[in-house]
């Protein structure tokens, strides 16, 4: 269904993320109820700094519902909850999914607790929306495990209205794609 949208239930992988996605200590119960857990922390970066604009990262409070607008006939400032939200899912899903191939933690793969399985920690993707440093285009840093990728994700000024590559899943795919793939050639102590 081109360009439908649902709401996911407990989407997380029990293997690839036992504890949730909103988990970061490897224990029952999320420590965010923000766009924020183990395997990616999505924000908005308007100005380009590489930190979350404040009050950007959308609250799905205590029963993590993550519902919000989404009318892609207006301008992209007026979705920007429900366009950081589907970065935060997607990239989320990508670290599950990725991980039933292999890209586990040995493998370098992106999250904060790697609850002894083994590779370094502390590298979540820094998932940044509607970033402000360029446009019609997105990229992926990939430094080597241990510390975050960064995926930014720009607007695409082809139309009216401008259309937002956050909520373009085959755009944040190929993105993460480019984090998986640095990480795998040349093995997770390599910066891509």
């Amino acid at each position: 269904n081109h360009g439908g949208r649902s709401l996911v239930n407990q989407p997380a992988d029990a293997i690839a993320s036992p504890y949730g996605w909103h988990d970061t200590n490897g224990a029952a119960g999320p420590e965010y109820t923000i766009t924020r857990g183990n395997n990616v922390h999505a924000y908005l970066d308007l100005n380009n700094d590489n930190a979350p604009d404040p009050g950007s990262e959308p609250d799905g409070g205590a029963g993590l519902d993550f519902d919000f607008a989404l009318d892609l006939t207006m301008v992209p400032s007026t979705y920007r909850p429900a366009a950081v939200t589907n970065l935060f899912y997607w990239n989320s899903y990508l670290h599950d999914f990725a991980y039933q191939y292999g890209f586990d933690e040995p493998a370098g793969n992106f999250q904060d607790d790697n609850q002894g399985r083994g590779g370094a920690g502390n590298d979540h993707v820094n998932g940044e929306a509607q970033d402000g440093g360029g446009t019609n285009n997105a990229n992926f840093a990939t430094p080597a495990d241990g510390g975050s990728g960064r995926m930014q994700m720009y607007l695409w000024t082809g139309g009216t209205p401008n259309r937002d590559g956050d909520v373009d899943n085959g755009i944040v795919i190929h993105e993460f794609g480019h984090g998986l793939s640095n990480r795998l050639t040349g093995g997770p102590a390599a910066a891509g």
